[in-house]
């Protein structure tokens, strides 16, 4: 696959030059399985989560606030290895619990850290970068993504993970960073190394930023308008006060510190765009970009 080829979504994407900020999945709390592989295409499909277990640790992960991603480091798993790790996250608090499993019943244990254990969690959560290497899901992910996370491997080997779908395939490829919940998009071997060291040294880059999963697309589409306009900075200088929204419209007032402006407000639209396939070999679908303007 040419990462230039045209019906591969990515590379439509970026020649469309599609918006990204506000693109980010939406969650306050993580919960990653170390699975070795191979990924079924919906992610808990992936036995041993298929069926009834897999509903089970969606539904409570939901009902906290929280999504869930299958994990791997890069390379090849040592034989015989069985005992696997999870990690539930706070992207507020930044703090973890962390377990390991082996059975159906482990993982059911770990969805339902999400809740009171993680809430009552005072301990701080090490930096985690997840790459979405998901090829069973969109060719563009794997083929974009397996690059960017041997170069991340490289760079930073006790962060680096692989990981499963992270939304929006055409933004490949794309990484979680953790525990702030940052996301990223449109990395590649030679940008990757130099984005993630800046966003931990607290310069992110509003040209690659999707959004911070604690927010919504357009508290997310907001604040990365202030970052482009005012930035670079780190994305806790910026937080969302009042909200106001109507219809496709939504006022965001972004509060700011030190050395971003002390308050911006963003009217940020979700609008309609042409349809395109959103993944390779789809079918053309509307999607949606979240236009946002700085009021003077």
């Amino acid at each position: 696959m040419a990462l230039t080829d045209l019906s591969r979504c990515s590379a439509a994407s970026r020649y469309r030059r599609d918006p990204q900020a506000g693109t980010a999945p939406v969650a306050s709390r993580w919960l990653l399985i170390e699975h070795p592989g191979p990924w079924a295409k919906q992610p808990l499909d992936t036995p041993p989560l298929l069926g009834a277990v897999g509903a089970e640790v969606e539904k409570v992960c939901g009902s906290f606030g929280g999504r869930v991603l299958l994990v791997r480091r890069p390379g090849r798993r040592e034989p015989g290895d069985d005992l696997l790790s999870w990690y539930a996250v706070d992207t507020v608090r930044r703090t973890w619990v962390r377990g390991t499993w082996r059975t159906s019943e482990n993982l059911l244990h770990a969805a339902h850290a999400l809740g009171v254990p993680l809430s009552d969690s005072d301990e701080d959560a090490e930096p985690m970068v997840l790459v979405c290497t998901h090829g069973t899901r969109d060719a563009c992910c794997a083929v974009r993504g397996r690059p960017i996370v041997a170069t991340l491997a490289r760079a930073l080997p006790e962060e680096t993970w692989e990981c499963t779908h992270l939304g929006g395939h055409r933004f490949a490829g794309t990484l979680l960073s953790l525990p702030d919940g940052t996301c990223l998009g449109r990395l590649d071997p030679d940008t990757v190394v130099g984005a993630v060291r800046s966003h931990r040294e607290g310069r992110v880059d509003a040209k690659y930023l999707r959004g911070v999963t604690r927010w919504e697309p357009a508290v997310q589409a907001a604040v990365a308008a202030v970052l482009a306009a005012h930035g670079p900075a780190d994305v806790d200088d910026l937080v969302p006060g009042r909200i106001d929204a109507e219809g496709e419209s939504t006022r965001v007032d972004v509060l700011g510190r030190e050395p971003m402006p002390e308050r911006v407000t963003v009217d940020v639209t979700a609008e309609a765009l042409p349809d395109a396939p959103l993944s390779c070999g789809d079918k053309a679908k509307q999607h949606t970009a979240y236009r946002a303007v700085l009021r003077p």
